[in-house]
């Protein structure tokens, strides 16, 4: 299936659809992007002098050497009155579409969102500017590296190589659909079997194994229709809390929670265990830039 029509797909016949899916998955390999860009990158991301109250960075919701999770250990308050449980970093530049609603099509565009969103780093582009060039070190690196030197843009751009420098290659599987026949032990490739006959896989297809389609929920409010992104499972055992809602803090909970209500798959105890042995296989390496 080509890659374009991957975000907006949306699956209904699940045996058909998990022979296209799994004929879709490929290894996680390392993107490409600038070294010097990145580690810039990487400074703004744990740098909570950007935020307006300047106790703020991108890292404290996306935590990337708790676990190698690249997400927070619980939710975190957003608003007066609202949590969230911050998605994984790690990986991210993988995703064909971004935020919980799928929005955003593109990593740039993502970057610069969560940089102003409110209920995100919630600084405004000028102001950014203004507080990166007053720093002699950052002012010094992006006139190096950039011919504009400190832009909004090219705050992005930084941000932009980090991203792409997070991906965690070589797990299990990868290795595995990659041709290794033994980098899965016995029970992890019969929870493979289960995780393509039940139709999970419908869903978490793809080089991230999600992070490429829609689903569509009905809300308490008159049924509406609410359109979520398909997370990602890379470094699963690692991203607790689950759900959007963070409600579910533990892995097996999680599995049969989601067969159950949306895929209405009423899991056994051994198939709960093969599945998360499985999900275990998903967790890939270090990113050289976090080493």
């Amino acid at each position: 299936m080509p890659r374009a029509f991957l975000p907006i797909f949306f699956c209904i016949l699940p045996f058909f659809c998990a022979e296209v899916f799994a004929s879709s998955l490929s290894p996680a390999a390392p993107l490409k992007y600038d070294d010097e860009k990145a580690r810039l990158g990487k400074k703004l991301f744990f740098d909570a002098s950007l935020s307006p109250g300047g106790t703020v960075s991108c890292e404290k919701c996306h935590n990337l050497y708790w676990e190698l999770s690249g997400t927070s250990k619980k939710n975190l308050k957003i608003s007066a009155d609202k949590e969230a449980s911050p998605p994984t970093a790690l990986n991210s530049a993988l995703n064909f579409i971004f935020f919980k609603d799928g929005r955003v099509k593109d990593i740039k565009d993502q970057v610069k969102q969560s940089l102003t969103g409110k209920e995100q780093l919630g600084e405004e582009p000028k102001k950014l500017e203004e507080k990166v060039g007053l720093n002699a070190v950052y002012k010094k690196e992006f006139e190096r590296l950039y011919p504009g030197g400190v832009s909004f843009e090219n705050i992005a751009d930084a941000l932009v190589n980090f991203e792409k420098a997070l991906v965690t290659p070589n797990a299990k599987f990868d290795k595995f659909i990659g041709g290794d026949e033994d980098a899965l032990d016995a029970e992890q490739k019969r929870g493979f079997e289960l995780f393509k006959k039940i139709g999970c896989i419908n869903c978490h297809g793809g080089v991230n194994l999600g992070a490429n389609i829609y689903y569509e929920l009905s809300s308490s409010d008159k049924g509406k229709q609410v359109r979520y992104k398909v997370p990602s499972l890379r470094n699963i055992e690692k991203t607790a809390p689950y759900l959007y809602s963070g409600e579910i803090a533990d892995l097996k909970d999680a599995i049969k929670f989601i067969a159950k209500e949306r895929i209405g798959y009423e899991l056994s105890d051994e198939q709960t265990r093969l599945l998360y042995k499985f999900l275990l296989a998903l967790s890939g390496e270090r990113p050289e830039i976090l080493k």
